[in-house]
């Protein structure tokens, strides 16, 4: 626009220029915004000071800001390997119920227990011979080996250790003395329930004990490496829908596996995701769990995990096993979830279940038992959960005291470890937890979850917001921190 055009508009308006903003009009650049800004303010006579207001005002407008997008610089490795996963349908419960709640049931259960064990037991190498309990009436003064099952524990008036144990045909005790100081304080380690195989000599039909073996695994192993520079990470009891949940930590997780933060190499080698229970708060798992609940839907606490899922990049795969505030059976083993509260997005397995993951063989169990074998034994506590966890695989059985919560007796035992796995994933104490246990990773996850009311009457502190990472070229597991500030001591 140029200047008789800018004064031809003004007039139009009604409008009139003093001599001195005449002047002033030659040096306006943009004419045409001025204009405007004249009309918008309704003058009738246009002075000078009039015309440099309105010309400062203007100046006073922001340059449009230009967004300079850079390339991403995260070139996550792990992208360039298709899955490498193999799952164990066979060991997993789901879709292979078969108990009907008869007493025989229960008989079958235990047999099947006691015989995967003694299978076990019976390749121990030993100078004297495997028997039955009902050939120790012939053996008298001889040495022997028996395996059976503890079903009773208790002290003797002298002091010493007794034992009760049976197998398919017979009951016998076994005596640990107290003068043996070695078998004596190994006998501090039974449980009801053990599967052992004891050593010893035979008087009058009682065996007293000179050894005493756990069905364990094999000290000779070396852990597990492959040549791709993979990694899986390890997560449990987020309790999506809990009040104390926490999204804000976990958000940042999502952020880091997706390129954003430090680490970013780690990050990029992360293939897999495993997350071992409680993957919800759930609805009425506790008396008044619906007071410290922000979501009370389980549908919608599903959701929401869900749509944390999707924040995940497909070329990572999410491995989901329930817990039990998740929506199936309390009673182990447990199947997987339901498929119309998980959708695609994740590989969904029962508890326990078994996966193969680019070679090494998973064990992912949420850990119910671990209450229960803190509570029985003298070296174990929540804040080290990698040693119950030992002392679980050591039983090979991931619930060897029946009872202390609840088991379905399906007619094999789905909670016994029949092969020797690479990696222990378990979580449930919400404790941050590892160890190399004879080649094998034993890992808890800890939690996503603020501290309880419960915990802290309890006493116990839980560890959220760190995740262990298995880096399968290495060999080594490195904890990722995500929560900053949090002092629950």
């Amino acid at each position: 626009m140029n200047e008789e055009e800018f004064i031809k508009g003004i007039l139009d308006k009604g409008m009139r220029l003093t001599p001195e903003a005449s002047k002033l009009i030659l040096e306006v650049k943009d004419k045409e915004k001025i204009l405007d800004n004249l009309i918008r303010e309704g003058f009738t006579i246009i002075t000078k000071e009039d015309l440099e207001s309105i010309i400062a005002e203007y100046e006073k407008i922001p340059e449009p800001e230009v967004e300079i997008k850079r390339k991403n610089s995260f070139e996550p490795i792990a992208k360039d390997y298709a899955f490498n996963i193999r799952v164990y349908p066979d060991k997993d419960i789901t879709n292979n119920s078969r108990c009907t709640g008869k007493p025989e049931d229960f008989v079958m259960y235990f047999r099947s227990r006691l015989l995967m064990t003694k299978s076990v037991l019976s390749e121990r190498i030993g100078e004297t011979p495997i028997i039955r309990i009902n050939e120790l009436k012939t053996r008298n003064n001889s040495d022997v080996r028996l395996i059976g099952m503890v079903i009773d524990k208790r002290d003797s008036q002298k002091g010493n250790l007794i034992v009760e144990i049976e197998d398919e045909q017979e009951v016998c005790l076994v005596i640990m003395m107290k003068s043996d100081e070695n078998v004596y304080a190994l006998a501090d380690q039974i449980v009801l329930d053990d599967i052992l195989l004891f050593e010893g000599r035979v008087y009058n039909g009682i065996l007293i004990a000179k050894e005493i073996i756990w069905p364990d695994i094999p000290i000779m192993r070396n852990k597990k490496t492959i040549e791709e520079d993979l990694a899986v990470a390890y997560l449990s009891d987020l309790h999506v829908g809990s009040k104390l949940f926490m999204e804000k930590e976990f958000n940042k997780f999502l952020d880091w596996i997706n390129g954003n933060g430090e680490d970013k190499e780690l990050a990029g080698k992360i293939k897999y995701i495993s997350i071992s229970g409680d993957i919800v708060d759930g609805i009425g798992i506790y008396p008044r769990q619906e007071d410290e609940l922000v979501v009370k839907d389980i549908y919608k606490q599903y959701g929401i995990f869900m749509d944390l899922m999707e924040k995940i990049p497909d070329y990572i795969k999410v491995i989901v096993s329930p817990g039990n505030h998740d929506a199936v059976r309390r009673a182990q083993p447990q199947p997987q979830l339901p498929k119309e509260l998980l959708n695609g997005k994740t590989l969904n397995v029962g508890s326990p279940s078994w996966i193969d993951l680019e070679g090494f063989k998973h064990l992912i169990y949420h850990g119910d038992s671990l209450d229960s074998i803190i509570s029985s034994l003298s070296n174990c506590d929540h804040t080290h959960p990698e040693v119950p966890m030992i002392e679980l695989l050591k039983r090979r059985n991931l619930s060897p005291i029946y009872g202390r919560n609840p088991i379905v007796p399906e007619k094999k035992d789905y909670l016994f470890i029949d092969q020797i796995p690479d990696v222990l994933h378990m979580g449930h104490v919400h404790k941050n937890g590892y160890s190399l246990y004879r080649g094998t990773h034993i890992i808890n996850s800890g939690t996503f979850q603020e501290r309880t009311n419960f915990q802290i009457k309890q006493g116990h502190i839980p560890t959220p917001g760190i995740v262990p990472i298995l880096c399968m070229k290495t060999g080594e597991v490195v904890h990722k921190k995500f929560v900053a500030g949090v002092n629950y001591g």
